[in-house]
């Protein structure tokens, strides 16, 4: 499956999380490099979400992203699916 059809479905579902907010980022040419593909607020915590299909990998400027993220106190994974959503969103206080 392509990451775009992964990213719709996983949108699709974000927006049936109570207590959330998510937009899906579109990069253009004044946009940061590595930023997540999904960006949201959920139970007041800042979560980004890089989208991959089961073959991709994550470059390390978007590595780079989602350990700054994580580091600084917000929540951030490499996804691949609406499942690993909920997973990734369960462990979330």
């Amino acid at each position: 499956m392509l990451e775009k059809q992964i990213q719709k479905k996983i949108m699709a579902y974000l927006k049936t999380v109570p207590g959330s907010q998510w937009n899906k980022i579109t990069l253009g040419p004044y946009s940061g490099k590595g930023i997540s593909d999904i960006i949201g607020c959920y139970r007041g915590h800042y979560v980004a979400l890089e989208v991959k299909n089961e073959g991709g990998k994550a470059t390390k400027l978007q590595e780079h992203f989602i350990n700054a993220i994580n580091d600084t106190g917000g929540y951030a994974a490499v996804v691949r699916s609406v499942n690993a959503v909920r997973i990734f969103l369960g462990h979330i206080d």
